[in-house]
């Protein structure tokens, strides 16, 4: 499974060996970051899949000697995503979609986050392999509060320093197999929640998921991931860290 460091171009810090990187929305024709020569790159590209854009994205990869291109994260006809896929694959270059813009039978691999809520993560990434085989995950960092009942199984974002605060403070959290994230219950007055989040040990234990799934890539975006973090993530995914005992 290949890791990539998402980010700026210029924003990046010092990438770990093995680790490749992901430039968010580059400025064309500008003098490639001499730090990334030598790694896997992927060019990660905002707004729609005009045929105007895709040809500039196309060049733009020949340029640098990159070979993968996610885009799509506007909106997108199914027209426009079947011709940017195919405009791609022309050029030897592999696309990725996300997943509310992927279509079967383009060609291109499928984006996908590992932030679920409900259900099971393992259920959720199996199901999307029997639908796309060539499988991308967006390792998002999962930093939500949900209010208790949740029917609607969707949470609201914190900041995190709230939750550095609470964990400084001595709230209490529990690891969920299910969901390969940490749980903290809160009971605040007559309203409670609970908050669903990440830290270095889940992501390692979904990137251990995911690569034993034989899903392809994955995706840390900096800086809400560190070097650091996906330095133990691309550890886990060569099979060649114990998986953690993680608690309460």
């Amino acid at each position: 499974m290949r890791l990539y460091l998402t980010g700026t171009e210029g924003e990046l810090p010092h990438l770990p060996p093995g680790l490749g990187y992901a430039l968010v929305d580059p400025c064309f024709g500008a003098a490639p970051d001499a730090a990334l020569r030598g790694r896997e790159g992927v060019l990660l590209l905002g707004g729609g899949l005009e045929p105007e854009r895709t040809s500039a994205a196309a060049r733009e990869c020949r340029r640098r000697g990159i070979r993968v291109v996610a885009a799509g994260f506007g909106r997108s006809s199914a027209l426009d995503t079947l011709r940017f896929c195919d405009a791609m694959l022309r050029q030897g270059i592999t696309p990725i979609l996300p997943e509310e813009n992927w279509v079967s039978g383009c060609g291109g691999e499928r984006l996908i986050s590992t932030a679920v809520s409900g259900g099971t993560l393992e259920e959720r990434l199996r199901e999307a392999l029997q639908q796309s085989p060539d499988l991308a995950l967006d390792l998002e960092r999962l930093r939500h509060r949900f209010p208790l009942p949740c029917p609607e199984g969707r949470g609201t974002p914190i900041p995190p320093e709230e939750l550095e605060a609470r964990l400084s403070g001595g709230a209490p959290s529990a690891f969920s197999r299910e969901l390969l994230c940490r749980a903290m219950p809160l009971d605040e007055g007559e309203a409670s929640s609970f908050i669903l989040y990440d830290d270095r040990e889940t992501l390692c234990e979904k990137v251990r998921l995911a690569a034993a799934l034989g899903v392809r890539r994955g995706f840390l975006l900096y800086p809400e991931w560190r070097p650091e973090d996906a330095a133990a993530a691309l550890e886990a995914a060569e099979g060649q860290g114990k998986s953690p005992a993680i608690s309460g």
